[in-house]
């Protein structure tokens, strides 16, 4: 090859290997999105899966207000 050739060749590799970056960062992203997402639901699925101490009542809803009133 000669250097002309080569610088070319290089070029384009470089272009390519941009593009392949930018496909992957946003790739990463979504992903990063996506796991966000899950942990969410898992935290949710905690949080019903914890059971009130008062008769089927959350501290703080209507029904127990007006039973303290």
């Amino acid at each position: 090859m000669d250097p002309a050739q080569l610088k070319k060749n290089f070029e384009e590799q470089i272009a390519s290997t941009v593009k392949q970056i930018g496909e992957l960062e946003a790739n990463l992203t979504k992903a990063k999105e996506y796991k966000i997402k899950l942990e969410g639901g898992l935290e949710t699925l905690n949080l019903l899966e914890e059971k009130p101490e008062e008769g089927g009542e959350a501290p703080g809803t209507p029904a127990s207000v007006e039973a303290t009133e």
